[in-house]
């Protein structure tokens, strides 16, 4: 039977507990999708002007992603910057908490950027945009 895992949000004031044992995971992401760099990202869960969650099947972190509430021209979108870790499987389908929690947010959507593996994960998300680039090396 498949451990039982849930999805938390970590409280800004304890991120920093929490932090060390889940950088790694978001490292890995930050450089396999290749959108933004890992210090910024750091430096935004630790001050709070992002939010950690995990994939939490106690006593184990099994995954972690970063949330980021932004403005656009339509709106807020709820933006997951980074997410990884291990057993996917066991703790995908956790995003609705993150749903629920950019829909609290008055968030219009959820926006993922980042590879394309994650659009055959996640059937109820569409590919509205694509990065494209030309390498000039």
């Amino acid at each position: 039977m498949p451990p039982s895992v849930e999805a938390v949000c970590v409280d800004p004031k304890r991120v920093h507990e929490v932090w060390p044992t889940v950088a790694p995971l978001i490292k890995k992401a930050m450089a396999r999708g290749d959108l933004g760099t890992f210090d910024c990202v750091e430096a935004d869960v630790l001050s709070a002007r992002a939010l950690l969650w995990v994939a939490w099947a106690d006593p184990f972190i099994l995954g972690a992603a970063v949330t980021q509430i932004i403005g656009s021209e339509q709106g807020k979108v709820c933006l997951i910057v980074a997410c990884g870790g291990k057993r996917v499987d066991l703790w995908l389908n956790l995003i609705e908490k993150i749903e629920e929690y950019a829909k609290a947010e008055s968030c219009r959507c959820t926006r993922i950027m980042g590879r394309k593996g994650w659009a055959r994960l996640l059937s109820d998300y569409q590919i509205a945009r694509v990065v494209i680039e030309k390498d000039l090396r």
